[in-house]
């Protein structure tokens, strides 16, 4: 595991990385050492002196040369904190095993060179450009600091690899170094050094596993149980218990715990009484490493792994690789685009690699056309297995050479990505002059008009009746209408309806989620259903295994007529390739796709829809914003209408409140429960990500109570929230913690799972997962052997969630349920509970009874608060928008714009760091990029805030909430 934090100049934090070390004084001096190539330029070798460790973290070189950074603020460098396993530490500390303090720090200083060489970068001066740009350097100075134990004063191995300040560029000068690569890819650090250590224990003769939960390829010794683990592990048990009291689990939250957890040290124990109190606890666990290492010492004599053991017991290369695979819970499947060799062409290790490599391209293919070289680097060192970053990139090499992964200078694709996007444009111009216009005539914009009356529309504006009379007129099969939000795009296409209608034509409307769909079916009078329901429906009409009658009474019903999509931007390369393809292959009269590029982008790979525009497809812009209703609001949308940022940040400073770090939601709910009870109902709260949302909900419910708006006696309900895991995510172990809930989407015969039911996992062991079913059986289920490819989720993985209920509470449906006409994010109102059970209202009048233990208890969470992936298609009178630093890597234009174009009259931003805030937004589009413009352009990948040493600043993971419509019947 590695951590990052800013270091602080002067003689103080030398002192501390120096002398609290915990070593024995004879052990210091061995206890340090200088790294890097900047660290040889300046003559530094052997270990750290204080003296001149102090002076480089203020800035001062040997050399005489003084740091200065661009922001006129010297920052003294960064802590890279890399820690062993618990595992790793007991055999070190407790067996005395001193080799693996020799692999740890050698582990850590073959990561610092892997750094130095592809993430060292600083700013220099280009004459020709007249700016400042960033330079890999390819060198370091970096003080390591061995220490032995944690602030509990438990045994754990770490080194503190503290990055100064410092490296020397191209035009032979000292800079100050820039550190966003540093930061952004911290995960992957971590991985490399991972990896490496494993590698080296390996090669030691002890045996490795996965770790419980395998973030960054983590791992464990095999052999020492978790009783023992636990016993020198109540640092762990702090922050569990830390995030359990506030019902919080991201990776960015046990972060915070971390450090709202940590107590100030205690005086150091001597090495003798720290020896006594680890062996009481070692005879108390009955722990004993001797018959570990000695086994272990014994593997090492003859060189026998884990690896070579598993390889040593079957024949014949192919066989090996797969060995290989079946502990790495990987699966091999002919027909791999990134695995063309026949089995038994590659050694075991390159099989290893290249199924690696090959799973994690899935992983990140299932989100994005695009991704860069390190994340897939990461990913695929998370795969286990005897690999380590030079075995990973020696494969990426290869399939670039190969020409099966494509590269762009920044991000890179695999070639049949590219070929799918280009496959979506053909089929898209198949369509052109390939249909009869649905109207014609010159009163096409007469009779657009009258619609619109007839329907209880105002007058279509310009841009509007533009769009309609082009639609309707056209010869093209696909009709692009791309319109900012509250410019009336869903509103126009009624009118366009009404007279397909009178045409004789039939009407379809679809739309990404339930929810949205419903609402656009009544705008445009029309059946809807979701997009996938709608390609589900069709599924076999279009791979052509429908049977002749399915196949004709399909036709029938398509052919010929107007399929409306509403926010098409949400509309990933897969499913709108099926779309189009299902058109041309019925036949059908026009397929009209509206949207807005720059909202929230697709959460599967691709962005189609903006691809189809910029490929010449027919489109329609409606631009006149009919949503913003005062000064305030028609200010701000247009700033975002041409992207400026900084004025919008600018007109909303004075409705803009900033408060303390974590006193954001709280501030945000006392507002809004202060409002009336009718303007509290036309104010949306709002919120970038899981974690914001969840505190609003909380101090909103609390405010409310408080007040006596909501009843005073509530029920406490086990929710289930739903774990954002890609598909091939769930084929990796790291989704599946102990106390989560595993639920079956399909039957899965061959393990004896069959669709609908679920498991709590109790465990991880072996490579499977253990879950205790329903009535108490446990049963094992090997998520390597789900298929790989699935057009849906397999499996969903859920974390329990406690909430009380109250009267009153609003509430929205994390579940879809058919039977009772309820979608999925549709928010509704508790009228009652009783012991027979609680009664919900929903926004059309429908009353519910849910009696205790009715499945769809489990399927709601409060609504007071929600975030702006829920929020896209909404409108309200006002609205609080909460925005934290802290989640840097939500804080994006695209989510901003949405959150903003909800409102029609006046936004109030709350805010911990407006600042920061702001330009966490102005660097991060929030978009995606597609496969052609990655191996095109270099310019199109999302930018990161620039910074110097010492922001600080970690990075969350990001949150998205997915709008799978599950049906819960």
């Amino acid at each position: 595991m590695m951590s990052m934090s800013a270091v602080s100049g002067g003689s103080a934090a030398a002192s501390y990385y120096s002398s609290d070390n915990y070593y024995t004084a004879e052990q210091a001096a061995e206890a340090s050492a200088w790294a890097g190539k900047a660290a040889e330029a300046l003559g530094l070798k052997g270990p750290v002196d204080e003296q001149t460790f102090a002076d480089i973290l203020d800035g001062k070189l040997p050399t005489g040369d003084v740091i200065k950074s661009p922001s006129g603020e010297h920052r003294a460098g960064l802590d890279l904190t890399f820690s062993a396993p618990k595992t790793v530490s007991l055999l070190a500390l407790i067996g005395g095993d001193e080799r693996i303090e020799v692999a740890m720090k050698e582990s850590v200083e073959a990561t610092l060179a892997w750094a130095e060489e592809n993430l060292l970068e600083a700013r220099v001066w280009d004459k020709e450009a007249s700016q400042q740009v960033r330079e890999n350097t390819g060198n370091l100075v970096a003080a390591l600091f061995a220490h032995d134990v944690n602030r509990n004063g438990e045994p754990q191995l770490h080194v503190h690899a503290v990055v100064l300040n410092a490296t020397k560029a191209s035009d032979g000068k000292w800079h100050a170094v820039f550190n966003d690569a540093l930061f952004k890819h911290q995960h992957l650090l971590g991985a490399i050094q991972s990896a490496d250590l494993r590698s080296r224990m390996e090669a030691m003769g002890h045996d490795t596993v996965p770790a419980l939960n395998p973030v960054d390829g983590a791992f464990e010794i095999d052999g020492i149980s978790r009783p023992v683990v636990e016993a020198y592990s109540t640092r762990r048990s702090e922050v569990l218990e830390h995030l359990d009291a506030g019902g919080r689990s991201s990776p960015r939250e046990r972060e915070i715990a971390a450090l709202a957890t940590r107590q100030a040290k205690e005086p150091a124990l001597s090495p003798e009484e720290r020896k006594v109190a680890w062996g009481a606890t070692a005879e108390r666990v009955g722990f004993d490493p001797a018959p570990l290492i000695a086994a272990s010492l014994a593997r090492e004599a003859s060189r026998d792994t884990v690896w070579s053991r598993l390889t040593n017991s079957v024949r014949g290369i192919g066989a090996q690789g797969m060995a290989m695979l079946s502990v790495m819970k990987l699966t091999a499947k002919d027909g791999d685009e990134l695995v063309p060799e026949r089995l038994g062409r590659l050694a075991p290790k390159e099989y290893a690699a290249a199924q690696a490599v090959a799973s994690a391209a899935r992983e990140l293919g299932e989100n994005e056309a695009a991704y860069s070289r390190n994340d897939l680097i990461l990913k695929s060192l998370e795969r286990y297995g005897p690999i380590t970053v030079k075995d990973i990139e020696a494969r990426i090499d290869g399939l670039i050479d190969k020409k099966l992964l494509v590269a762009g200078e920044q991000l890179m694709t695999k070639q049949s990505t590219i070929q799918l996007e280009q496959r979506i444009v053909d089929r898209a111009k198949l369509g052109e002059s390939a249909v009869t216009p649905i109207a014609q005539g010159n009163d096409v914009s007469a009779r657009l008009q009258d619609a619109a009356r007839d329907i209880g529309l105002r007058r279509l504006n310009e841009g509007q009746e533009k769009a309609g009379v082009a639609v309707l007129t056209s010869t093209d099969r696909i009709h692009l209408v791309q319109g900012s939000a509250g410019t009336g795009k869903s509103a126009a296409l009624g009118p366009i309806a009404a007279i397909a209608r009178t045409e004789g034509l039939n009407v379809i409307a679809l739309a990404h989620a339930s929810r949205t769909a419903k609402d656009f079916g009544a705008k445009v009078d029309a059946p809807a259903m979701t997009v996938d329901g709608f390609l589900g429906k069709y599924g076999r009409v279009l791979d052509g295994t429908a049977r002749p009658e399915k196949f004709d009474e399909a036709r029938k019903v398509l052919s010929g007529s107007l399929i409306l999509i509403d926010e098409a931007s949400q509309i990933g390369n897969s499913r709108l390739d099926k779309l189009i393809d299902l058109s041309n292959k019925m036949d059908v009269g026009r397929l009209v796709f509206a949207g807005d590029t720059r909202q929230l982008p697709a959460i599967e790979a691709g962005k189609p829809f903006d691809r189809l525009q910029n490929a010449g497809l027919a489109t329609s812009h409606i631009t006149e914003n009919l949503r913003a209703q005062t000064p305030q609001m028609l200010e701000l949308n247009k700033a975002l209408e041409v992207r400026d940022i900084d004025k919008a940040f600018d007109v909303l400073a004075p409705a803009t409140i900033e408060v303390a770090k974590g006193e954001v939601a709280t501030t945000a709910a006392k507002i809004w429960a202060g409002l009336g009870s009718e303007q509290r109902a036309d104010t949306l709260m709002l919120a970038s990500g899981r974690a914001m949302r969840t505190a609003g909900n909380a101090a909103a419910q609390a405010e409310l109570k408080a007040h006596g708006h909501i009843g005073q006696d509530g029920v406490s309900l086990t929710v289930l929230d739903r774990v954002t895991i890609t598909k091939e995510g769930a084929r990796q172990l790291k989704g599946y913690q102990e106390g989560r809930i595993v639920e079956f989407r399909t039957n899965l015969t061959a393990q004896g799972f069959a669709r609908g039911e679920r498991g709590t996992v109790s465990e991880v062991k072996n490579g499977k997962v253990e879950l205790a079913m329903a009535h108490g059986e446990l049963r094992s289920f090997d998520p390597s052997r789900l298929a790989r490819n699935l057009s849906q989720d397999a499996v969903t993985i859920y974390d329990l969630k406690q909430i009380a209920l109250h009267e009153g509470d609003q509430i929205r449906w994390t579940a879809k349920n058919a039977a009772r006409d309820i979608n999925n994010n549709d928010m509704a109102r508790v009228t009652g509970i009783d012991s027979q059970g609680i009664s919900i209202a929903t926004r059309d009048g429908t009353t519910h009874q849910l009696p205790h233990g009715d499945p769809m208890l489990e399927r709601l969470d409060l609504a007071y608060a929600i975030n702006v992936h829920v929020a896209q298609g909404m409108t309200a009178k006002d609205g609080i928008i909460m925005m934290s630093a802290q989640e840097k890597q939500l804080n994006s234009a695209a989510g901003f714009l949405v959150a903003v174009t909800r409102i029609a009259d006046n936004a109030t931003l709350v805010v911990d760091n407006a600042q920061k805030v702001e330009r966490d937004v102005a660097h991060n589009p929030g978009d995606k990029t597609s496969a052609v413009e990655a191996t095109q352009s270099p310019a199109l990948q999302v930018s990161e805030l620039s910074r110097d040493f010492g922001s600080g600043q970690d990075q969350p993971q990001i949150e998205i909430e997915r709008s799978r419509d599950f049906d819960i019947s």
